[in-house]
């Protein structure tokens, strides 16, 4: 997948604990790249149509259903289930298709030095010989289902894109304005619960159906708070009311009015207001002293107010903050999200995307709204912010091969994931990439797309592009997934990648050396 092919000067770096915070070097657009009218005609694809308000929908949601969703495959809409989303490591119901020659490339990896990375779960997927060709490896443990922190939010992103595609798709059912389009959407979440009784059809291990309910061991599986997708938070339309244009609300703060924003949310500004008050006071210089004094002022006047400024933004700033991770702020950029989307959306899409598969271990889950709203832990065993490293590789496999919800949509969500050639967001910045700049030449990147997550432990997952010059004559690009779970710190997937590289390079027939390494 190719975000861009330029290149930029690289963004400025800032370390805070164990993450690298990005800032932007210089400000840059904010718009809305996937938001482009559709010209695919839409089938029908609901039946039971009738109006029904967000309120009386509310009293009829109560159970995880498989809702109506739809994806492009080959130019074709057709609607969501597993199979489609195979991005071509998948080995049967249960396993992943493991390359030989990249695992046995990896196995003395995860136990050199002394089992230095025996701990972290590992996915590697390379995809330089053929994108639509992937060659997977794993650790042992890639399908443990396992804490993965804020990588979880990009489950929001994915319910809000596949959301979208939803409401994209029933405009062929002749709605005239955006509330016609609207009813019919709720009318289909609302038919999701019906429920026949009598038999129950099985989907993976420990998940059933009964018509569209989920059950879970055989049981219903309920929800709280968050069940009904707010539509008039999420989307526009172009003219307005109208369904010829459906995008994402944006209020269009470009990349430095969304930092400033973050930053006063996070109590940064009053904390560098008070270093120069401190650096003032230091000097002994009475006007330096006393301007900075009505800084420190300014700053915890405005404190409180960046909390309505961050809810007041569109649908579509709040995402490149949640993205973007840059905590508190994401934090509760990502509650907004899940209020506006809804568990319940983002658990359908979830399951009949194969992205959480109980067949191969769990995968990618989000149970909470991260500001203390929780649901729960995945189905079969997992915490509210989970994952496999192989569901999370799929994910960004799929992410490569334009194959996420629609090729649109994948230019959507890398756009907020990028990190090179520049960053789209305010945000942390990636370990990953940080260790390949310790090659020669900084790494040659062409394309990083990546989202860290920090709890107790550190864990990443990322898209990378780098070019390998081989004697000034012709170059390589190295295309490849590597997802690292549960380590102990960033600065052990900087040393991770290396040696994962090392594996990509010898897999193409290429020597560390020729690589950059030393």
């Amino acid at each position: 997948m190719y975000i861009s092919d330029s290149e930029s000067p690289g963004p400025q770096f800032r370390r805070k604990a164990q993450v690298v915070i990005l800032r932007p070097s210089q400000p840059y657009s904010y718009g809305n790249p996937d938001a482009e009218m559709r010209t695919s005609v839409y089938r029908p694809a609901l039946a039971g149509l009738g109006q029904i308000s967000p309120q009386s929908l509310a009293s009829k949601l109560k159970h995880v259903a498989f809702f109506p969703h739809f994806v492009e495959v080959n130019r074709k809409e057709v609607s969501l289930k597993p199979s489609d989303m195979d991005p071509g490591i998948y080995d049967g119901p249960e396993n992943y298709k493991i390359a030989s020659g990249l695992q046995d490339c990896l196995k003395p990896v995860m136990v050199m030095q002394k089992n230095k990375f025996r701990h972290i779960k590992v996915a590697l997927v390379d995809l330089t010989k053929n994108v639509m060709q992937p060659e997977f490896a794993g650790s042992f443990d890639h399908k443990q289902q396992v804490s993965v922190a804020s990588i979880a939010k990009l489950a929001s992103m994915l319910g809000a894109f596949q959301l979208r595609q939803d409401v994209w798709f029933l405009r062929g059912k002749g709605a005239k304005t955006l509330a016609e389009l609207f009813d019919l959407v709720r009318q289909g979440l609302a038919d999701s619960q019906l429920d026949p009784g009598g038999k129950v059809t099985p989907f993976t291990r420990g998940i059933s159906l009964r018509a569209k309910l989920v059950l879970v061991k055989g049981n219903k599986f309920a929800f709280g708070k968050f069940t009904v997708p707010q539509l008039d938070n999420v989307f526009a339309s172009d003219p307005l009311g109208s369904t010829q244009r459906i995008k994402f609300k944006s209020t269009g703060e470009n990349g430095t009015e969304l930092t400033r924003i973050v930053d006063g949310f996070n109590g940064h500004l009053v904390e560098r207001a008070q270093q120069e008050l401190n650096e003032a006071l230091r000097a002994r210089d009475k006007s330096r002293v006393e301007t900075a004094k009505e800084l420190v002022a300014q700053a915890k006047r405005e404190f409180p107010e960046f909390r309505k400024k961050l809810e007041a933004l569109g649908f579509w700033e709040r995402m490149v903050i949640s993205v973007g991770g840059d905590v508190p702020a994401s934090n509760f950029a990502t509650h907004t999200l899940v209020r506006d989307v809804g568990f319940p959306y983002i658990a359908s899409t979830l399951f009949q995307s194969g992205l959480h598969d109980t067949n191969r271990g769990g995968g990618l889950w989000l149970g909470t709204d991260v500001a203390g709203g929780n649901w729960s832990g995945a189905p079969l065993g997992g915490g509210l912010l989970s994952g496999t490293a192989g569901s999370l590789a799929a994910f960004m496999t799929l992410l490569a091969q334009a194959r996420l919800v629609s090729p649109i949509a994948t230019v959507g969500m890398g756009s907020l994931m990028q990190k090179v050639p520049f960053t789209s967001n305010p945000g942390t910045g990636s370990w990953l990439q940080n260790g390949l700049r310790n090659l020669r030449d900084r790494g040659s990147l062409k394309t990083v797309l990546a989202k860290v997550g920090l709890d107790n432990r550190s864990h990443e997952l990322a898209l990378i592009e780098r070019f390998v010059n081989l004697n000034g004559r012709k170059s390589v690009l190295l295309r490849y997934v590597a997802v690292g779970l549960q380590a102990n710190n960033g600065g052990e997937l900087e040393q991770l990648i290396l040696e994962l590289d090392k594996c990509i390079l010898a897999n193409n027939g290429l020597t560390a050396a020729q690589g950059g390494h030393p």
